[in-house]
């Protein structure tokens, strides 16, 4: 397999992992003065780039006064799930629905003049198994204990 191919498989099923989840916390790691808080976000769209793309509240203070380009990490869960997935790159402040590579979705939820679109563009991911191991007996435990000593 290509690496290409390999990237695509691995995008797909990220994206198909991060549509199941569909909720997460967005944290900006800027080293600036005036930060974004965390927020809860829900109704993610993700592109064919494997962009993720969401809205936020429209922050206080003018949307001026923060960095455009912001280091950030998503953490997408859902109760329930035996899997989460991390998400690091590089968030983009949006506030001009003119975009080129803007999705509809992202076009429609910015009508409200109470948000602001935000683009992270993913730089590193993981997707991270929680599934609970399956409990040994304690007479497994006792045998595999004895056997790893002994052999």
């Amino acid at each position: 397999m290509t690496t290409s191919t390999a990237q695509k498989l691995e995008q797909a099923t990220l994206k198909s992992k991060i549509m199941e989840l569909q909720s997460a916390l967005f944290f900006t790691e800027s080293l600036s003065i005036i930060k974004l808080p965390t927020h809860v976000i829900a109704d993610v769209v993700v592109d064919e780039e494997g962009d993720i793309w969401f809205v936020i509240p429209k922050p206080a203070m003018h949307i001026d006064a923060y960095e455009k380009e912001i280091p950030a990490k998503l953490d997408f869960f859902k109760k329930g799930m035996d899997f989460f997935v991390k998400a690091r790159g590089k968030a983009f402040l949006l506030t001009d629905t003119e975009m080129d590579d803007m999705p509809e979705e992202m076009k429609k939820k910015m009508q409200d003049e109470q948000v602001i679109g935000v683009k992270v563009v993913v730089s590193d991911s993981d997707l991270v198994d929680n599934t609970p191991k399956p409990a040994q007996s304690w007479l497994q435990a006792s045998r595999s204990q004895l056997s790893s000593w002994f052999f």
